[in-house]
């Protein structure tokens, strides 16, 4: 039996391989012979050891898998960063985790900065995901459309919201998105949602109740598991890292977004990740939805100002010159 070719022959980099979700990526990704080359880095090569013994054990033949406690090592050959380096069992509240683990992005984004010409995507899901892309985005010097951050759960967390509460297949729901922050603000756009071709026609009462089922999914998982999701996150990583023309990931995922409405900021709007990376899509809404949205987005401006005041981020007019450009996707219908 022939062994299939690989994705693609530049290295998968992951930062912060030995946490959960980074090593079931990793192992999702040689399943699906995404490279020849796996770069793990972590901060105990210990547990960096580990984990490449038991990649070593799973029979995915002669993988170069290399490791490392620097992230300016670990970049150097650039190709496909995940960046998912956060201090273990630490912050729990998303402001706590902003702080924390804002330097991991901020030295990311320097090394990257310096091999940026040899790095084809960034995709992050170090919480919280969206300030860290911005961080990642703004001192990496690449272009916005080749960092990214995972914001897909919050959209499929609507659609089994929807699925569960109308007894309906998959097939069914059409333009279901959960847009902006990812936190306790996103912004489920129900308006724009349909069943069968069909607007959902909600009370305010339902309309209430669905956004805050969706804002409380994640917390459920962790009642429910006893633990933060991993599997689901991970894989869609992976999807992103390995969405091309043919085959592209059209979940809703966050990246660098600059208007009149939401200026400076890194949230989920409608795209579409293909092989040049991810690409805004148009986005109109009703009135209420928009709102909703605008909420997401000032979550995210806050912990933006945040990240200045701290110093982890310059001022936003001194951004690099394609940050500074101006494009308006979203509408009110």
């Amino acid at each position: 039996m022939s062994i299939p070719t690989f994705f693609t022959d530049q290295p998968l980099v992951v930062l912060g391989a030995t946490g959960r979700l980074a090593s079931e990526m990793t192992f999702y990704a040689l399943l699906e012979r995404f490279s020849p080359h796996i770069v793990l880095c972590g901060s105990s090569m210990e547990r960096l050891q580990g984990l490449k013994d038991e990649i070593e054990e799973s029979g995915f033949g002669d993988i170069q898998i290399d490791l490392s406690l620097s992230i300016p090592e670990a970049v150097a050959n650039g190709g496909y960063i995940l960046f998912a380096k956060s201090v273990p069992g630490g912050a729990k509240t998303r402001e706590e985790m902003l702080l924390q683990n804002a330097p991991f992005a901020l030295e990311a984004g320097r090394a990257i900065a310096n091999v940026k010409d040899k790095v084809t995507r960034v995709v992050c899901v170090s919480n919280p995901s969206d300030l860290m892309g911005l961080m990642l985005l703004v001192h990496s010097e690449l272009h916005p459309e080749k960092v990214m951050s995972l914001s897909a759960l919050d959209t499929e967390r609507f659609r089994r919201t929807l699925k569960r509460r109308y007894m309906v297949k998959e097939d069914d729901l059409e333009s279901v998105y959960t847009l902006g922050s990812h936190d306790t603000l996103m912004a489920p756009m129900l308006d724009m949602a349909r069943i069968r071709g069909e607007l959902l026609n909600l009370s305010s009462g339902e309309k209430e109740t669905i956004v805050s089922e969706v804002r409380r999914s994640g917390i459920g998982i962790y009642k429910q598991r006893g633990q933060t999701a991993y599997q689901s996150p991970a894989i869609h990583c992976l999807r992103i890292l390995m969405a091309t023309d043919e085959h592209p990931f059209i979940v809703p995922t966050a990246r660098y977004h600059h208007s009149t409405r939401y200026p400076y900021t890194f949230g989920s709007l409608l795209t579409r990740v293909d092989s040049k990376g991810c690409h805004h899509l148009p986005c109109c809404g009703s009135r209420e939805d928009i709102v909703r949205l605008d909420g997401a987005f000032e979550s995210i401006r806050v912990m933006r100002d945040r990240l200045i005041e701290e110093g982890f981020l310059p001022a936003t007019e001194e951004w690099g010159g394609v940050l500074q450009e101006v494009k308006e996707l979203v509408c009110v219908e």
